[in-house]
Parts: C-alpha cells; structure tokens; sequence
C-alpha cells in the first residue's frame, strides 16, 4: 500500500494552476488507501469471521468462462516465450512512436458553456465613443442571432484587478439552451460568426473570443488577456514596437494562429509642454514657475480641504477650460518675468500634441511589448516549435533583446519539466521499496518491467480520439502506473507463495495466474466502469476529465492483458534461469570439492 502511494507522489510536486487542480485528488487517493489499509486490517477480518461460512468456493459462471478463455491462451504464450516478449516490445516501440504526433497542451480548454468578447479599440477612443460601440454590437447581434438572450457590456476595469482604460471593454452574452437553437453548433463556432459579425461592424477594434473563467485564468497566469502571449523584452520603446510588427506578420503566417494582436498602448494625445531654458533664462524666469504653471493652471492643483462629517475633500483650483483647451490658448498664458513684464507662455516653452503611450508594461526590471494570440486546430507546443523557428529566420533581435512564451505554453512547460524529474526518481524509490518488500532484484524488476507497457494503451487511446498530451493526461499516465503496480506485486507475491509450497515454476505459474484472473479483472473492470462517464460525459467541464479518463482506461486494456500474460511468462523464464545457476554453482562446488 505504501508502494501504490509512492506512485502518487509526483501529483504533489506540481506547482501553480496544475497543483492547485490535481493535489486535492492526490491527497484523496493517499487518504483513501489508508483508509482502506486500516479496514483491511481491522474491520473485515472481523466481518469476515462473522458473516463468512467455511464451504467450498466456487467460480461464477463469469469467471468459468474467463479462465476457460484465459488457460489456453496462457499456455500457449508460456510454449511461445521470445514471439510474445518480442511482440510487447514492438507494441511498445509502435506506441512509443506515435508519441510525437500526439501534440502537447497545458490543459484542455474548459467549454463554460457561455461566450465572452474582448474588445480593444484604440487607445484614443473616449467613454463615450466606447459606449456607443457597446450599442452597436449589442443591436447587431440581437439582430443576427437569435441564440442571444441578453449582452452585457464593462468598459474598463476598477481596481479590484489590472486596470485598463475606456477603450477596454468586456462583452459578456447570456444564450439560450442549445436545444432551443435554430441551428445546432458548437459555441466555439457560434462565437467565430459572432466575432466575424462585430468586426464588419466596428472595424476599428480588435476582438477576441474567450470565456469568462477562461479570460480571468488566462490573464492571472501570464498576466495578459489571451490563450498564448508572446513578450518580447528590450530597453527602446520604439525599437520594441518595430520587432512587434516584423513578428507579427512573421506570426500571422503560422498555421493554427488566431486572433493576434499587438496591444495598443500607443496612440494616446498628450500635451507635450518643453521648457525653452534659454528664453527663460532671459526673462529670469525659472524653469520651476513654468512648470508651476502648467501643474498648477493646466492640470489643477490642491488648495484647501473642505470637511463634510467625516468625508474630506480637496478643493482644486485650475484655469478655465477656455484658456487651456489647444495649445495656442495654452501658449497665451501669461507669465510675469523678472522685470514685472507679461510674457506669452509660449515665449519661454514649446507646446505641441503629440501621440504617445497609453501604458509600458515592465516585468523583472524590464520594459516589454506583447503579442496576443490563439491558437485553434492544433496543439500549442507544435504551434509554438514553429512559430520560433520562423521567428529566427525572419528577425534578427538587436543585443540586448530577447523574447519569451507566456500563457498556457509556460504552465505546460513547467508542468512537464518538473514532472520529468520527480517521475523517474519515484520509479527508483519504488524499486527500492520492492526490494525491500521482497528481497530480491529480480522479482522487483519483473514487476517495474510490467509498467512501461501499461502506457500502450493510453497513447493510443490518445491518438485515435486525437486528443494532445496535457496534464490531466500525464496525470492519467501516473494513476496507471499504481494499477500497473499494484497488480505486478499482487501477482509475483501469489506466484512466490505458490513456489513456497513446493510447486514446480510451471505449475506455480498457471495456478498462480488462474487464480489471480478474478481480482485482476475485477481491479480492471471496476476502475473502468467507474472511468466510463468522465469518458463519455459532455457536460461543463467534461474537457479537462476526458483526457485522463482515456488514458487510464486504454492503459488499464494493456495493462491487464501484459499482466495477465507477459508478466506470469516473464517470471518463469527468471525463475528457471535462476535455477539453471543455483544448479550449475552446486555443481561447480561438488567439482571443486
């Protein structure tokens, strides 16, 4: 029991989103098998004396003809060792290879069952030019599409969570049930021809298709709205918006990409006020009093505070708007020089308007522009491997630039490097306890050997429902591995009892495997059974489940059948070599003697 939980381990070395998800199911299974521990030794021995009869036990008819199926086969791998060995392996190579066609994601993306829009416009753009794209997206598809039930639009955000601006709107729509459609489809495809529908409409935003949850877990992890984020890290602005441009057309040539964008946090109006230290200087007028000005007249500043119970407020003081409403009213101000004399603010300082940035956005001391993009019809790793090596062969990044995977690519990696590391390393402290379970390296090899195989059947359950390699799948991969183990211990410790009672190995092999058939397949049968509705459910959440399910159930097929057949021929040829050398070094000692 100690060596099924080992198994698990790996689950609580994961990390960010992946740990949150899965620890709470590692923890479950490690209190379950305890739990089961301590009633398998306490309570059912009990129950066992009281309910149990002592008669003879007889199979079910289930079982009659399982073993009436299983005996023969058994015997005829036994008679037919090196065909069976060197078929399993070439299952393994086969299975094995279709593993870099499988494709890798972080998870799987959770259908909601709702749809959310992103809708960027440009930086420019006021509240109430956002308010009335709001209108006109939300006429244009209560006209189109009759699935709608309401929209709801949020410009900008408060402080709860990363700000953003009025050009920033959040387009959450109610649907009706799909049963009530006029057409049946996937919400992904409705959202595609709603999206197409809002761009015609409002051609100078950008939208993007999300899902609430998903647009909230997305931006928490790589702290942009979007599936996969391309940073790009540099100390020059301008330098940093020209390689986001030369990458994103490279980009927008990838297959799989869908809505890229840069972020549009240039094209903002400012006022540029620069003080003309010369002309100043020969007003004696000083750079602070002009600056005053403009903190002070342009922009407002505080003069008193006005008490109201226990509310404050500041009272502001600052021009008229009809003296600061262009820069040529602006440059009239006047400004008292030195001598008493008004000069003209423009006299002493140049007033210009100019485009400038909304935002610059800095990670690890860093500044760092951002590509934003889907990814759609393929698997992220493979969407990424391309889109670097097209990357460096289009732009050259100067010294000092460097760019890197945010988003989902990111999780994915963390996740599988850490679990490249704390998997094989289990797989060593669990020989070592099999070792000391049976005080022999070969019973416990025999049983480690039994795990690889049970990945057969998971990669090609994979393949064929062309689902990608992510987390819950390698979580599915671990969970095989314990059934994979715990029925190789189970096995080898019956066919050992067996030997203990004076059996010959080929005897002791078909006894052994006939009578662990029934707990075999009853292990097998019941994880399976229990695994059928997450395979075949569709309700919300249904996509992130599906992929271990399918794991496990395809490993638990090859695992069961190489348990049942490979593991008991593998044990008889290792205990007949082991005889064949404890004869030949009693021979040799008889020799010597």
């Amino acid at each position: 029991m100690i060596i099924i939980i080992v198994v698990f381990l790996p689950l609580f070395s994961l990390t960010g989103l992946e740990g949150k998800l899965f620890k709470p199911m590692a923890l479950t299974i490690t209190f379950a098998m305890a739990g089961s521990l301590l009633l398998s030794m306490t309570l059912v021995p009990v129950l066992a004396a009281l309910i149990l009869k002592p008669k003879e036990e007889k199979d079910t008819f289930v079982v009659r003809w399982a073993k009436k199926a299983y005996l023969p086969l058994l015997d005829w791998a036994l008679e037919r060792k090196k065909l069976v060995i060197g078929s399993a392996l070439a299952l393994l190579v086969a299975s094995l290879a279709l593993f870099p066609f499988l494709g890798k994601e972080f998870m799987p993306t959770l259908q909601e069952g709702t749809i959310q829009f992103r809708v960027t416009n440009i930086p420019s753009a006021s509240l109430d030019e956002s308010i009335r794209v709001s209108k006109v997206v939300s006429d244009e598809l209560h006209k189109q599409f009759p699935q709608v039930v309401s929209v709801l639009a949020t410009i900008g955000r408060a402080e709860g969570g990363e700000t953003t601006d009025v050009n920033y709107m959040e387009i959450n729509l109610a649907t009706k049930p799909q049963s009530e459609w006029p057409e049946k489809m996937p919400y992904a495809k409705l959202a595609a021809e709603m999206q197409e529908a809002m761009e015609k409409v409002v051609p100078t935003a950008v939208f993007g298709a999300t899902q609430p949850i998903q647009s909230r877990v997305e931006e928490l992890i790589s702290g942009v709205r979007a599936t996969l984020a391309l940073k790009l890290y540099g100390e020059d602005l301008e330098t940093l918006d020209r390689l986001t441009a030369q990458m994103k057309g490279v980009l927008d040539k990838v297959p799989g990409v869908a809505d890229l964008s840069a972020e549009a946090n240039k094209g903002k109006p400012q006022l540029i006020i620069k003080v003309n230290r010369d002309a100043a200087s020969r007003y004696g007028i000083n750079a602070d009093e002009i600056l005053e000005i403009v903190q002070a007249g342009i922009g407002g500043s505080s003069v008193s505070t006005l008490i109201e119970g226990t509310k404050r407020f500041d009272i502001a003081v600052r021009l008229s708007d009809e003296f600061r409403m262009d820069p040529a009213t602006i440059g009239a101000i006047p400004i008292r020089s030195a001598e008493g004399a008004l000069v003209p603010f423009s006299q002493v300082a140049t007033i210009e308007l100019d485009e400038g940035y909304s935002f610059v956005r800095r990670e690890s001391l860093q500044r760092y522009s951002v590509l934003q993009m889907d990814v759609k019809g393929r698997d992220v790793d493979g969407f990424v491997k391309d889109a670097d090596a097209a990357l460096k062969q289009a732009v050259q990044l100067p010294p000092g630039y460097y760019t890197q995977w945010g988003g989902a690519f990111e999780n994915q990696q963390r996740a599988m490097a850490r679990l490249a590391v704390i998997v094989p390393l289990t797989i060593g402290l669990i020989f070592m306890l099999l070792y000391t379970a049976f005080n022999s390296v070969r019973h416990a090899t025999i049983i480690i050997a039994n795990v690889p195989f049970a990945v057969i059947g998971g990669i090609v359950g994979l393949f064929v429902s062309g689902q990608y390699l992510s987390v819950p799948s390698a979580i599915g991969f671990i969970a095989v591995f314990g059934v994979a183990m715990l029925n190789g211990i189970v096995m080898v410790e019956f066919l050992n009892d067996q030997r203990r009672q004076g059996m010959s190995v080929r005897d002791a092999v078909r006894r052994g495997a006939a009578l662990r058939l029934r707990p075999v397949l009853m292990t097998a049968s019941v994880a399976i059974l229990g695994l059928i509705p997450m395979l075949l459910s569709t309700g919300v959440g249904a996509e992130t489940q599906r992929p271990l399910a399918t794991v496990v159930v395809g490993g638990l097929f090859t695992s069961t059948a190489l348990t049942l057949l490979l593991l008991p021929l593998i044990y008889e040829w290792s205990e007949l070599r082991a005889e064949r050398r404890n004869r030949a070094d009693v021979v040799v000692e008889g020799a010597t003697t």
